[in-house]
Order: structure tokens, then C-alpha cells, then sequence
């Protein structure tokens, strides 16, 4: 109902006065991309670009050994026994100390104390041992 009485009241408008607006609605002869390489005239060179994300890889690399963190490799064991009391000293020395099963090889544990992400507290954490003459342990990154 009110759009009947809407179209009594209100006088509909001409599409021309759209037209009259100046709004160029052509469609253009080239591509719009080819006019815009033609406009920056810069070529695309494969070897620098390629060197440009090898650099990138480089950067992003160096800012990763930055940013690595650190484990103490204590020992490698067979047996399970010695590796749990081993385990059990230095948590009794409050080490965050840890174990990890040795894929490539059967019945082979790792005792790791870490991880810690300044090589510092790794170091002390390596003091904290040296009196313990059953260990030879050295400091690693963490992966």
C-alpha cells in the first residue's frame, strides 16, 4: 500500500540526469597493468630478487642463533636404574633436569638439565655439577 501511494506523490527520476553527471563510464582500449608497467618502466630481474630472499633466509637465521635457547647434556645411559638415580640427584639439587629417549637407537636415555634461555644459567647450572666426578657434561642449543 505504500508503495502505491509512494508513486502517486513522489515523481520517479530520468536516468538522464544521471548521464549528466560527467562520470566517464568508457571502457579502455589497453589493460589497465600494461599501462602501469609502461608507467614504472622498472624490469623484473629473477637473480636479484633470488638474491634478495637468500638474504632475507640469512637474516632470519642469524636472528634465530640469537634467540636460541640452552640444555646441559649431562649423560648418556642403558641403563635405566642408573639413569633414574642420576635423574634423582640433581632434582634433589633442584636442577630442572629432564629425560629423552634416544630414537635411533634401542634402550639409549639422555639426561639434559635445562632448558634455559640465556647460555649464562645454563653455565651455572653446569657449576652447580662439577663436583659430581660421574657426569661429563657440556652445553648444547635446544632444539
Amino acid at each position: 500500500m505504500f508503495f502505491i501511494v509512494s508513486s502517486i506523490f513522489i515523481k520517479p527520476q530520468s536516468f538522464s540526469t544521471y548521464f549528466d553527471l560527467g562520470i566517464d563510464a568508457t571502457i579502455p582500449e589497453e589493460p589497465i597493468r600494461e599501462n602501469a608497467e609502461k608507467q614504472n618502466n622498472i624490469p623484473f630481474n629473477i637473480d636479484i630478487f633470488n638474491a634478495a630472499i637468500e638474504e632475507q633466509e640469512k637474516e632470519s637465521i642469524s636472528n634465530m642463533d640469537l634467540l636460541s635457547s640452552w640444555t646441559v647434556v649431562v649423560e648418556e645411559y642403558k641403563d635405566k636404574e642408573a639413569l633414574m638415580a642420576d635423574f634423582m640427584i640433581l632434582k634433589e639439587r633442584g636442577l630442572k633436569a629432564y629425560i629423552q629417549y634416544k630414537e635411533n637407537q634401542e634402550n639409549r636415555f639422555i639426561l639434559y638439565i635445562g632448558p634455559t634461555i640465556d647460555r649464562e644459567d645454563s653455565q651455572e647450572n653446569l657449576a652447580k655439577i662439577s663436583d659430581l666426578i660421574q657426569f661429563s657434561p657440556k652445553i648444547i642449543p635446544y632444539d
